[in-house]
């Protein structure tokens, strides 16, 4: 290729790289290749790219949140793995369920949702008979016996973080589930290894759980009564990730977490379900009234609840984000709990709920890296600025100049410039 031609091509790729240069960059990129979903706390809001949350809404500060317990579900027990089969293969799909729920993200965005809460352990699949209160007989858990963790759940997680962090939506990452957490012989080695795991991936838009309703049922390292030992816990992940991981634990319904957690976690956890909406905002009252929380206040999450919306409309009047809980039955149909789920938003429950997140927090629209379209966080086209498009012209006309002066090579000989002198 002659100096002529190499320089034809390179200003023929300028042009077309700066004419194809997207609008707007995410302001922190992590090192897995995230960082449109940049979450922190400030007092006791929420930001997002260091903007409050759904500014000027009802929902300012807040995270509008829904339980997807199951979205990495898998069952290791033969005996029970044919109960959640779906309708029309016959079998059940563990990759299935997280590519159908991660296909909805986009949507649950646009009507405002800002969280969802994912489980290592899961959540209850089983409508009948319901979950008991011991061991539970399916297998569910990302963590070995010895606390390594399961390769085909840590890449299910990772899809799903990725993708919500691509649509504006911040993961709960719950460890540990009632029933399930036996199954770890080794629980200090699986919280050190999915804490290790969570920092490495980079993941900006991550909060953790480490156990749902610590009060439930668990080994003496979870709870150690009255959930004594969650401190220890809390303090586990947020020494091992330097701080950058914000840590909480969630109590049974109705109940109010006890001054020691609350003094030592980042944000509190509520739950709401079995209690109205009157109900619900008197333990909003009776937490925020506490010793530890008048002493360092941090954002309430309600992260499980129902499908009331009155409760919904409650925790939000009392400036506490809120979450959905619609446990379903296992058809394929109805809830986001029992296996197989549809994450669809298809039944009058579930519309009531993302219509009412809607009227609460803007909808957003995916971040522009994750189409060709180059989609803006407004959901329009990216417009590209004139003096982008001037650039690219330009370097477009000095391409055709070069173009029209080209040498022509003769068949069989080098190539030649003829100059015509003009008087």
């Amino acid at each position: 290729m002659s100096p002529t031609q190499t320089a034809l091509t390179g200003l023929l790729l300028a042009a077309c790289m700066t004419s194809l240069k997207p609008a707007a960059q995410p302001a922190t990129a992590a090192p897995s290749g995230t960082g449109h979903t940049v979450v922190a706390i400030e007092g006791t809001h929420f930001l997002i790219n260091g903007a409050l949350t759904s500014p000027g809404k009802p929902a300012e500060g807040l995270l509008i949140n829904t339980r997807m317990a199951q979205a990495i579900f898998d069952d290791e027990n033969a005996a029970t793995r044919d109960e959640w089969n779906y309708p029309d293969t016959h079998r059940w799909d563990p990759q299935r369920n997280t590519n159908e729920l991660v296909a909805m993200l986009p949507t649950y965005a646009q009507h405002g949702i800002r969280m969802i809460t994912v489980g290592l352990q899961g959540g209850c699949p089983s409508t009948d008979p319901p979950c008991p209160g011991g061991d539970h007989p399916w297998i569910v858990s990302a963590f070995n016996a010895d606390g390594s963790l399961k390769s085909a759940w840590m890449n299910r997680l990772n899809q799903v973080i990725t993708a919500a962090d691509q649509n504006g939506i911040v993961v709960m990452v719950q460890f540990f589930y009632h029933g399930q957490n036996q199954r770890v012989l080794d629980q200090t080695a699986a919280v050190d290894n999915i804490t290790d795991w969570l920092v490495k991936g980079g993941y900006p838009n991550v909060l953790v759980e480490t156990a749902n309703e610590c009060d439930a049922g668990f080994s003496d390292y979870l709870d150690g009564g009255n959930c004594a030992n969650e401190v220890s816990v809390i303090k586990q992940v947020q020494d091992r990730s330097g701080g950058t991981l914000k840590v909480s634990v969630s109590w049974k319904g109705g109940e109010q977490p006890s001054d020691e957690v609350i003094q030592q976690e980042d944000l509190v956890l509520l739950h709401g379900n079995g209690i109205n909406g009157t109900q619900l905002q008197a333990l909003i009252t009776s937490t925020k009234n506490s010793a530890a929380y008048r002493a360092h206040p941090k954002p309430i999450v309600v992260n499980e609840d129902s499908t009331s919306t009155d409760n919904m409309n409650a925790s939000v009047a009392a400036g506490v984000s809120w979450g959905y809980l619609d446990t379903g039955t296992n058809n394929y149909r109805d809830g986001f709990q029992r296996p197989p789920v549809n994450w669809a938003i298809n039944t009058d429950a579930k519309k009531a709920f993302f219509d009412n997140a809607l009227r609460f927090a803007p909808g957003v629209s995916p971040a522009s890296s994750t189409s060709p379209s180059n989609l803006a966080p407004t959901g329009e086209a990216g417009k590209l600025p004139a003096s982008t498009l001037l650039i690219a012209g330009s370097l477009l006309l000095i391409a055709g100049l070069l173009l029209l002066i080209a040498p022509r090579r003769r068949r069989g000989g080098a190539p030649r410039i003829v100059w015509r002198n003009r008087e």
